[in-house]
């Protein structure tokens, strides 16, 4: 199969023959989506970096308005409480989210990988909890698991050293243990690709003699994923930490002051950007209450495009005012409450893609230093963790996780253990949007 750049507008099925059918998609949502892109309707000026001046202005004139919903929606909660109901002073240390791998663990997660090539297994891809033995780290791991998906959402697992493997056992030791957290990984991108390594993007660099500087990033979900995991393979000079915040916190501030743009927020009417695909993009609610939990799904640049880079598809509906303003609004009530983990080379960090929100903050590359080189896997738990999901997100889960690849339309996998880039520019090509 023919390399793709992951981000490329192709001509391409969006979803394969085999999800068409099992989800009715033809004869119902792309009539909607098709009847939706003709309508005519003037849309929000709002970008994909984050304007406080827009947003406050924007609220202020929707705030003017008599007729916005006063109350949540029937049958969505007041409040929400427990674990997952946090902020930053929630963590006075980080000794409740970070587990340092000790001495025995090291010398296990090496017997695993012995085991592993003993089978005569050397692509890392099939790697798994039953070939990847972990007899007593299993168990730290499981009780991560279960932060996870019923705790506070997030953990880290630090303690491995980057230079001490080779890229090849390095890929099936972080893919062996992120294996007893979720055995399920899919598909990033319309290309296929695995295994996403989030470098330097066309957006951050302005010569390759000059340093790279990033800034802050709006707050999102992976929009296809129940965990992600990360594995920090370098650091930036300076900055780069992932950022996380709870979507609850942020429902129940909104419960509390806002609740006309939770309405907006759980209305299907969200235009997502398949950028260049078919359909042309697809709509579904950001955030749903369903089976006891609140769960938040989004990405910013699918929903505005991320100009100039990835400008958004052209004669495909916008967001409208209400949905702009409650946009913005998840990303600053987030960094009221969000929480900075520290970064060290070597962490393998899990977060609940369900629950939390994250984004990155700004960084710095100094010129002839390693970049910031992260490595993203999604992540799906089906022995009985992952939370019931909606159909609209069951229909997303199943074309990650379950697509196919001889079906007409489904993609390929690739296993890319190190960054791929274009012969040319040198650009790093699988660096991957929060969800293709």
């Amino acid at each position: 199969m023919a390399m793709v750049h992951p981000s490329s507008p192709i001509s391409a099925p969006y979803y394969s023959q085999g999800l068409r059918a099992r989800f009715n998609i033809d004869r119902i949502r792309l009539e909607q989506a098709q009847a939706a892109a003709i309508s005519g309707q003037e849309y929000a000026d709002i970008q994909y970096d984050v304007d406080e001046t827009k947003y406050l202005a924007r609220s202020a004139a929707r705030l003017k308005s008599s007729n916005l919903p006063t109350s949540v929606p029937d049958g969505w909660p007041t409040s929400l409480s427990g674990p997952l109901v946090w902020d930053e002073s929630s963590f006075p240390s980080e000794t409740s989210y970070v587990y340092h791998l000790t001495p025995a663990d090291k010398l296990e997660i090496l017997a695993a990988l012995s085991h592993f090539k003993s089978l005569g297994l050397t692509d890392p891809q099939k790697v798994s909890k039953d070939n990847f033995p972990l007899p007593n780290l299993s168990k730290v791991l499981r009780q991560i698991c279960f932060d996870i998906y019923e705790g506070k959402g997030f953990h880290v697992v630090r303690g491995l050293d980057p230079d001490d493997y080779p890229i090849p056992d390095l890929t099936t030791i972080y893919l062996g243990i992120s294996s007893y957290i979720a055995q399920r990984r899919g598909r990033q991108d319309q290309r296929g690709s695995m295994l996403i390594h989030v470098m330097q993007r066309g957006d951050e660099a302005s010569s390759e003699f000059d340093n790279i500087y990033s800034s802050d990033k709006p707050f999102h979900t992976d929009t296809v994923t129940d965990c992600l995991c990360l594995f920090t393979q370098e650091l930036a000079s300076s900055g780069g930490r992932s950022v996380f915040a709870s979507a609850w916190t942020v429902y129940n501030e909104l419960a509390a002051t806002r609740p006309d743009l939770i309405h907006t927020l759980a209305a299907p009417d969200w235009p997502f950007d398949t950028y260049g695909r078919d359909p042309a993009f697809y709509r579904r609610a950001l955030m749903y209450f369903h089976d006891g939990k609140l769960i938040t799904s989004f990405s910013r640049r699918l929903l505005v495009g991320h100009a100039p880079y990835n400008p958004r598809s052209r004669n495909i509906p916008g967001l409208t005012e209400a949905q702009a303003e409650a946009l913005d609004a998840v990303h600053f009530i987030a960094k009221k409450h969000e929480i900075k983990p520290a970064m060290k080379r070597g962490d393998i960090r899990f977060v609940n893609n369900l629950g939390l929100l994250h984004r990155r903050e700004a960084f710095e590359n100094v010129q002839g230093t390693k970049p910031r080189h992260l490595v993203r896997i999604w992540l799906n738990n089906d022995e009985g963790f992952c939370w019931n999901l909606p159909r609209p997100l069951r229909l997303a889960w199943a074309r990650v996780f379950e697509e196919e690849e001889k079906e007409e339309g489904g993609r390929g996998k690739y296993w890319d253990m190190a960054p791929l880039r274009h012969p040319i520019t040198g650009r790093v090509l699988n660096t991957g949007g929060s969800c293709d």
